[in-house]
């Protein structure tokens, strides 16, 4: 009896043992090329396709090598991206610059890099699954991912995080990278009034995060300095926000001749608002975005913006999270970086 249970343990064994992707991937209906995926990029995967391998998975009790290691207690190498979709895009162009720069620092150093979107719910399931099973060493967080709540559940369970795009203060004492977002805003209001123009409306953001209270400040700072009054709308940060934000404007202050914005998205939209209306920018209205993504030099009239440097960001990031990774950290001076601003001057204004 004894013998036979034993016989049947070992075959079991040596049928785990044998268990390879290509019977995986037979067993679920796909490619080898997709179960990799399932492994490697499973938000790149449909609901069900991605179901189907991991039940398939499971059936045979298969683990993926990386996932063996982290089970003996090795790190898993791997790093995570939290980024939320808008209406417009599923990776926003400021999330895709700083995601590129930051995974080519990874891949130089033999690291994987993974892409959780926090606005699809599989995705965010399975970003809570990674962590309550130790398959990420640590995150990046991109301006728009930081709830609160989602910023205390990391500290508590003590994951390594840089955060991206925004400086949340000693809240919770995370490493961050951000720009100087009242200086940013400051120049491009100093721009427009040395160009001549009096009437401008700023295009703000909505929410509490420091950028949006920052910007706006400096809009107001600069307004208030030159004795001109300061009218400011809120708006979505999307290509539509900025359409309702300009029909807003021209319902309720039409004499603006100039507009600033509180992101690149924004100031396309607004372009697209004023064109619908006769506007010509920049004969009669001046308009200037924040970002400096990389379409904004491609639209018409191309857009003078405050270029935010997304690479050197993604690479500031990545270079910290290993160092912290490796219990090398930065001293607390550089704990909080903010990188300066310029101002790209294009045809809008």
């Amino acid at each position: 009896m004894w013998n036979n249970v034993n016989g049947n343990i070992n075959r079991g064994e040596s049928m785990r043992k044998r268990v390879t992707i290509e019977m995986i991937a037979k067993d679920a209906g796909v490619s080898k090329m997709t179960v990799s995926r399932a492994i490697n990029n499973p938000e790149k995967l449909k609901r069900g396709t991605l179901i189907r391998i991991l039940n398939s998975m499971k059936k045979y009790e298969y683990k993926p090598r990386f996932v063996a290691r982290i089970l003996a207690g090795s790190r898993s190498n791997t790093f995570g991206f939290i980024v939320k979709s808008n209406e417009d895009f599923v990776i926003p162009p400021f999330y895709g610059e700083c995601v590129r720069a930051a995974s080519n620092w990874f891949k130089k150093h033999n690291y994987r890099s993974m892409i959780f979107n926090m606005s699809d719910e599989q995705s965010a399931s399975l970003f809570i699954d990674y962590v309550n099973s130790g398959l990420i060493d640590g995150l990046i967080l991109f301006e728009g991912t930081h709830e609160k709540s989602l910023l205390k559940a990391l500290k508590s369970n003590d994951i390594p995080v840089v955060l991206v795009g925004e400086d949340p203060g000693g809240t919770y004492d995370f490493y961050s990278v951000s720009s100087n977002n009242y200086n940013g805003a400051r120049m491009a209001v100093e721009y427009l009034i040395a160009k001549g123009s009096r009437e401008i409306c700023y295009i703000t953001g909505i929410g509490t995060k420091p950028s949006v209270e920052e910007r706006l400040r400096a809009y107001t700072d600069v307004m208030c300095e030159h004795n001109l009054e300061a009218i400011s709308v809120p708006a979505e940060n999307t290509l539509r926000g900025g359409v309702k934000a300009v029909e807003e404007l021209i319902e309720k202050h039409p004499s603006f001749d100039a507009l600033f914005c509180f992101t690149d998205l924004i100031a396309i939209g607004a372009l697209r608002g004023l064109r619908k209306r006769g506007f010509d920018v920049p004969k009669d209205v001046r308009v200037v975005g924040f970002d400096n993504i990389h379409i904004s030099e491609y639209v018409f009239p191309s857009l003078t913006t405050v270029s935010q440097d997304m690479t050197l960001m993604g690479e500031i990031a990545a270079r910290t999270l290993l160092q912290i990774m490796d219990e090398t950290q930065p001293n607390d001076s550089e704990k909080h970086v903010k990188l300066p601003t310029r101002l790209i001057i294009r045809e809008s204004a």
